[in-house]
């Protein structure tokens, strides 16, 4: 993929010439910050990607849940099957 890059606080007297020389655009505001695109919403084609992508969603997900549990109080129930129909839950 493309990754991109925005320069941010740093006066062009620090920017390294190959950035300057490759990029016509460059922000100059505060920090130094990596900006992903966006993620196209389709499925894996290949198996082992698709796995681990789905492990660590899965992993994100259940975070998510239980931390939505203990800060708001709240009755969380999370019920995941894998491709392969494995149970994964959070109650």
């Amino acid at each position: 993929g493309v990754l991109t890059f925005r320069l941010v606080g740093l006066s062009p007297l620090f920017v390294p010439s190959r950035i300057t020389q490759f990029h016509t655009h460059v922000e100059l505001d505060c920090c130094v910050e990596m900006v992903r695109g966006k993620t196209l919403m389709r499925r894996i084609e290949n198996a082992t990607s698709r796995q681990v992508t789905f492990s660590k969603r899965r992993n994100g997900l259940l975070k998510k849940a239980f931390e939505l549990s203990v800060l708001c109080d709240a009755e969380v129930a999370l019920i995941i099957f894998s491709p392969r129909g494995k149970l994964y839950e959070f109650a």
